[in-house]
């Protein structure tokens, strides 16, 4: 084999939307999924990863789903009876045995992405937020909830549906944020 077609199997991987020092090989790519699920603080989804390696440009869409297809197939990661990933003894493991091929960016790149994103999901599941048409323009009405209950619901109008997503995705990031500042504003 010559030295062209090593590198050749080495970046099999599909590259589109990635940044440089993203993955460009599938087997990168099945390792950062199970270093994600093992390292993590927070526990993830097959969407909040799949959302943080495509949002931080570390690898190809389609590459990820395919990765994470194949993974929970062979059983190396399986979800538990609420969506959350849980790594397998040989997902744990492979980490400790190829881990620190990684790049030590992208390691850290995602473990903070998906820190982030992951709590946006339990903010969704947690907090409401209602985008309605309006005479002039979108409502968006967002709760703020404790188990189930709203303490604070905020009424806005805004003149389109990008705007009303754009206040959604913010809110839903740390909704403690915008109570906390809003109450300091009042008080």
């Amino acid at each position: 084999m010559n030295k062209n077609e090593n590198i050749d199997l080495q970046f099999d991987a599909l590259t589109a939307g990635i940044e440089h020092d993203g993955l460009r090989s599938k087997t990168d790519i099945n390792i950062i999924i199970c270093y994600m699920a093992a390292k993590s603080k927070v526990r993830l989804t097959q969407k909040a990863i799949c959302e943080t390696l495509v949002e931080g440009a570390i690898a190809n869409y389609f590459e990820i789903m395919d990765a994470l297809a194949r993974i929970l197939r062979e059983k190396i990661i399986t979800e538990d009876e609420d969506g959350f990933l849980v790594p397998s003894k040989k997902c744990m493991e492979l980490i400790e045995y190829v881990e620190k091929d990684l790049p030590l960016t992208v390691r850290e790149k995602s473990i903070r992405m998906s820190a982030k994103i992951a709590a946006k999901e339990i903010y969704a599941k947690e907090n409401k937020v209602e985008i309605e048409e309006a005479k002039s323009g979108y409502d968006i009405t967002l709760h703020l909830s404790d188990n189930n209950e709203d303490f604070m619901v905020i009424r806005l109008n805004v003149p389109s549906v990008e705007e009303a997503e754009m206040i959604k995705d913010n809110f839903l990031t740390d909704p403690a944020k915008i109570y906390n500042t809003l109450i300091n504003a009042l008080l």
